[in-house]
C-alpha cells in the first residue's frame, strides 16, 4: 500500500503543479481512499477546490483537515486550515447570512480561540453592519491576542482602532495607555 500511495502522491504533485487540477483531483481522492486521516491531502484538495472555485467542496476538505489537525495536536496546521475556512466564510456565507457567517466563526474560534483571521473578520462583520459594542469587543479581543503574542504594533492598531470606534469607550482607552507605557518603558531602558 505504501508503493502504491507514494507513486499516486507522485503523479498528483506532477497534476498538481502542471495546473491539470480536476486530474490532481482524482488522485489526491485515490489517496484520501487508501488513507483518510492523511490530512496534508485535504488541505491539498480544500487549495485545489478552492482554485477550480467550488467553494463548497473547498470548505469542507479544510473542515477536515483542520478537525484532524486538531486531533493531532498539530495546531500550526490546524490554523492554516482555519485561516482558509474564515476566508471562505468571508467570501461564502457572509454576503447572504450575517448570523450563520457569526455561527461559524465562533465555532472556528471555539476550537482555535488565537484564530487571528476569525477575530478580525468578525470584527469587520460587525463593523459593515453598524454593530459597533460588537466590533469594539472583537478589536480589543485581537489586541490582546497580539500583546499576548509579542505583536506589539499590531495590539497598538487594535487598541487604536476601538478608540477610534468609540472615542470614549474606557476598556479601550486603558488598553492603548497602558501599552503605550509599556513601549515607552521598554524603550527608556538601557541597551534597548
Amino acid at each position: 500500500m505504501a508503493d502504491q500511495k507514494s507513486l499516486i502522491i507522485k503523479l498528483a504533485h506532477i497534476y498538481y503543479h502542471t495546473g491539470s487540477w480536476d486530474k490532481a483531483i482524482v488522485e489526491y481522492e485515490k489517496i484520501i481512499a487508501l488513507d483518510p486521516n492523511d490530512f496534508n491531502v485535504h488541505l491539498t484538495l480544500g487549495e485545489l477546490f478552492l482554485k477550480k472555485g467550488d467553494l463548497d467542496r473547498a470548505f469542507k476538505s479544510f473542515e477536515l483537515s483542520s478537525a484532524g489537525f486538531l486531533r493531532e495536536k498539530n495546531a500550526k496546521k490546524a490554523a492554516g486550515a482555519f485561516r482558509e475556512m474564515a476566508n471562505l466564510v468571508q467570501k461564502m456565507i457572509e454576503p447572504q447570512d450575517m448570523e450563520r457567517a457569526v455561527g461559524v466563526y465562533k465555532g472556528i474560534l471555539s476550537q482555535m480561540p488565537d484564530s487571528t483571521e476569525t477575530l478580525a473578520n468578525l470584527r469587520d462583520l460587525y463593523m459593515r453592519h453598524n454593530q459597533m459594542a460588537e466590533a469594539i469587543s472583537y478589536s480589543i479581543t485581537l489586541g490582546d491576542l497580539y500583546n499576548r503574542l509579542d505583536y506589539v504594533d499590531k495590539a497598538e492598531a487594535e487598541y487604536l482602532k476601538a478608540c477610534t470606534m468609540d472615542p470614549s469607550h474606557a476598556g479601550a482607552k486603558e488598553k492603548l495607555e497602558k501599552l503605550r507605557n509599556e513601549i515607552k518603558q521598554q524603550q527608556a531602558k538601557p541597551g534597548v
